[in-house]
Parts: structure tokens; sequence; C-alpha cells
């Protein structure tokens, strides 16, 4: 469903589907190989020749069809993709991907994928960010009735209410932020992690010189089977799926007919039912808390796959593939529907004052 062009904008941006696509995923698996490759060049481990032959491939050079084939005969993509390189340099196939294993590879590429998207999280929250100032701005000395347990409470004025999100929405960021810190990691080490393949020293230097140019961070000995820096990164963007839920839906009651203190400006057709021609629905904070809700507990996924065996476990590991880039997809979606819900937000002054009048007469009516 997240693929198909009817839906695909209902539930991810379009930039986040580049960044999470297979064609980014094939290029980020290739500049490990390259960035690999001209390291251990560097430190005379493989002909320069061979660096140098490999940094003039690109996606176009690899075959599709033939890679899906060695996919699902051998169960991991790295294994056909190497065999294409291999190929493709003749005789000097043997330096390519030396020292290295699948997981070195496919872990680097996701640490770039994951950079990538958290990048566009954080544009999009800025968005929303700046949306709701606007709100407070323009309208936050305006009061209106609060509400606990579903029931009026006392006045309070429209900013609070704006505040409490901007500021739990700014924690988020700053969790996210932090998490990267944790999650961003480079991985290379050979078989059981350790790259023991390599001469002393050496290893470790060519690790960090790769974390280095590919921006990446470096933990030892390895986290091949400790997920708990992707874990930090995809449960923080959970919570904050968990938070732009909640705010879409209080928009969403507040923009109810009964209370009618928000709206989304109305367009032609937009929010139309196709029974009753009277109602325009509020789309933009209907499609954000469900889409949000789909991301937080697609997130809540991600502790089972933390739980690996040994120094690998397939089992758990191959979840990653479809759990980490599925979060960061609905919460593209999420925050895609947020910004845009801020952004035609419109706040009915009348209907405040009018709901503040009748609920303090109320109050005044039990007073006596």
């Amino acid at each position: 469903m997240l693929d198909f062009p009817l839906y695909r904008d209902c539930f991810s941006s379009p930039e986040m589907r580049a960044a999470w696509s297979e064609d980014a995923t094939i290029e980020c698996w290739l500049r490990v190989e390259q960035t690999l490759a001209r390291h251990q060049a560097a430190h005379g481990l493989i002909p320069e020749s061979v660096a140098t032959a490999l940094a003039g491939l690109s996606l176009a050079d690899i075959d599709r069809h033939q890679l899906r084939e060695d996919m699902m005969l051998v169960g991991r993509p790295i294994v056909g993709l190497v065999r294409q390189l291999r190929e493709s340099l003749g005789d000097a196939q043997g330096h390519v991907h030396h020292h290295a294993t699948t997981q070195d590879i496919m872990d680097t590429a996701l640490a770039l994928q994951m950079r990538d998207g958290l990048r566009q999280i954080s544009t999009l929250l800025d968005g929303i960010l700046a949306g709701i100032d606007a709100h407070i701005n323009d309208h936050g000395m305006q009061q209106m009735i609060g509400r606990t347990n579903g029931q009026h409470a006392v006045p309070l004025n429209l900013a609070t209410k704006l505040e409490v999100w901007k500021s739990e929405l700014r924690r988020r960021a700053i969790c996210i932020e932090q998490a990267g810190q944790r999650g961003l990691n480079v991985q290379i080490g050979g078989p059981v992690g350790d790259l023991q393949a390599y001469e002393s020293g050496t290893g470790k230097a060519i690790k960090a010189g790769i974390a280095e140019d590919l921006g990446l961070h470096v933990v030892e000995p390895h986290w091949q089977n400790a997920r708990d820096g992707i874990a930090d990164i995809v449960g923080a963007i959970g919570t904050l799926c968990g938070t732009l839920c909640k705010i879409a839906q209080n928009v969403n009651l507040l923009s109810s007919s009964d209370i009618a203190e928000f709206a989304e400006n109305p367009s032609p057709g937009k929010g139309a039912s196709s029974a009753m021609g009277h109602k325009r629905n509020q789309r933009a904070s209907e499609f954000a808390e469900a889409v949000a809700r789909l991301g937080r507990q697609r997130a809540e996924q991600i502790g089972e796959l933390a739980l690996h065996q040994h120094e690998r476990s397939g089992g758990t590991w191959i979840g990653e593939w479809v759990v980490v880039p599925e979060t960061f997809l609905l919460a593209s979606g999420a925050l895609s529907w947020t910004e845009k819900l801020f952004q035609i937000l419109s706040i009915n002054k009348g209907a405040m004052e009018r709901n503040l009048a009748n609920a303090m007469q109320k109050v005044r009516e039990q007073a006596h």
C-alpha cells in the first residue's frame, strides 16, 4: 500500500521514499564498498587500481534482474552485488569486498540512509514549529475554555495549549538528534565484527577513516549484534509519532461541529463526503493522526528486533529491513500532514468566546 501511486503520498513524503528507494539502497551499498576499497588501498592492502576501478562504477552498472535472482537464492543481497563488482574487475576481482562481510556493507549503508532520513525529519519538524509559532503570534492571547477529562475546566489562553505542543515537539527533536549521535555508526569488522583479518591497528585505522569519510561515528568493538543504536533512533521516531498523533487528534476534536474552535481552511472539494454534500471533513488532522499512529506502532517493533543471539542473528536482523524504512516513511507522512495542518488551520475566535461564555454560565448556575 505504501507504494500505490493512489495512496503513497498519503502515507509518506516523496523525499523520504527517495531516501529509502531500492535505487538509493543499492547506491549506498556500492558507496560503502567503494569507500572500503579506497581506505584499504591507502593502507596498501589492495591495489590502488582496484579502488579506482570500483570508484568508476555506478548503479547503471548493476544488473538488477541478476541481483534479485541472487538475493532469492542466497538470502542476502550483497553476495550477488559483490559477484557483479568482481566480474567487472576481471583479474583483480579477489581484492573486492576484502576482509568484509555482508553486514558490514548493509549496516553502514543503513546508517547513511538513516542520517538522510533524520535530516528530513528535522526539516519537517522545523516547518511544524514555525506553523505553531505563527498561530501563537496571531491568536495566542485568545481565551478559550480548558477541558479536562472531557469536561469543561477553567479558561486558558490558546497560547498555553499551543506552547505545550511546541515544547513537546522540541523535546522530541532533541531526543532524535541525540539518538542519531548514538546510532549513526560505521560497521566494519568482518565475519564476527572484531577485525581479526587485519594486522594489529590497521583495521581500526581503516574503520575510523571510513567513518570520517562517510560522516558516521565509531563504536568499539562493533555493533553487529548490539542494535541499541538503531533501537534508539527508531524508538525516538516512534515517540515523535505519538506526539504528532496526540496533536492531530486534539485538533480534530476542536474542529468538530459541536466545538468548532478550529477548522481547516476550505477549498473546493476538500474533505468532501460522497453521501453528504454539506460536509467538509478535516483531512489533514485525520491523516496526520492515522499515519502517526501507524508510525508509532511500527516503531514499537524495533525492541523485538534488538534481541540478537550470539554474534549475528538473521532471524531478527532481517526484520529491520522492513521496520526501519517503514518507520521513517510513516513518520515523514505524519510530519507532512501536520505541517500542512498548521498551514491551513484557522482559529474561530467567535466559537471560542461562545463556548467560554456558555461554560462559565453553567459554572455560575451550578454555584447557585
